[in-house]
């Protein structure tokens, strides 16, 4: 279960116009898409189970939260897999790759996996240590471009971050609790960039 954050996350800026958000609004199609699958896959299971009845099409929700709450900070709990350079475009196929090497590493026992509370706001994305309860790094919101979730594995996601000052972009993957917790974690994240973006918007206005 999410738990929103009682801080307040400050002052929105540097959010990219146009391509940015094409990118993201991208990401909550690819998730709604999936979604979408799945929900399908579910009915005719229960299509068959009931005889041939019909249900009704559901694509799942896209926003959890209300505004206030993104502003503020949701937290979910997630085990980070670990991180990987994206060396091409950073597609679903090249995403999909480097989380299923950091998965199998896990599998394998050759790392050990960290435990998080995953604050996700409109001013970015933060770790915070489930023992010390310090947040141990950040992301802001204009650095992140995309976020997916791995049809492989439905437990874990990805996002990417890039750094400006060495010019490269890193795939972070995590694993969610659930498989349900794992889309809203998603759907947050691409929610954050959609509240971010329309308070840039409205500091437009005001300046």
């Amino acid at each position: 279960k999410a738990v929103v954050s009682t801080q307040s996350t400050g002052t929105i800026l540097g959010i990219e116009p146009i391509g940015h958000r094409k990118r993201m609004m991208k990401s909550i199609r690819d998730l709604k898409s999936l979604q979408r699958s799945l929900d399908q896959a579910e009915k005719s299971k229960k299509r068959v189970s009931d005889g041939g009845a019909a249900t009704k099409e559901s694509a799942g929700p896209t926003q959890f939260h209300t505004r206030a709450d993104i502003e503020r900070g949701v937290d979910y709990e997630v085990r980070y897999l670990g991180c990987s350079k994206i060396e091409g475009s950073g597609n679903a196929r090249e995403t999909s790759g480097i989380c299923n090497r950091l998965l199998e590493k896990m599998k394998g026992g050759e790392q050990k996996v960290p435990e998080y509370r995953l604050r996700i706001s409109a001013e970015g994305i933060g770790f915070i240590d489930k023992v010390s309860q310090k947040n141990t790094c950040s992301y802001p919101i204009q650095d992140i471009s995309f976020v997916s979730r791995d049809k492989g594995n439905l437990l874990v996601f990805s996002f990417i971050t890039t750094d400006r000052k060495l010019g490269i972009k890193m795939c972070h993957v995590l694993k969610g609790l659930t498989r349900n917790q794992a889309y809203e974690t998603c759907a947050t994240i691409a929610q954050s960039f959609e509240v971010a973006y329309q308070i840039k918007k409205e500091m437009k206005l005001l300046s």
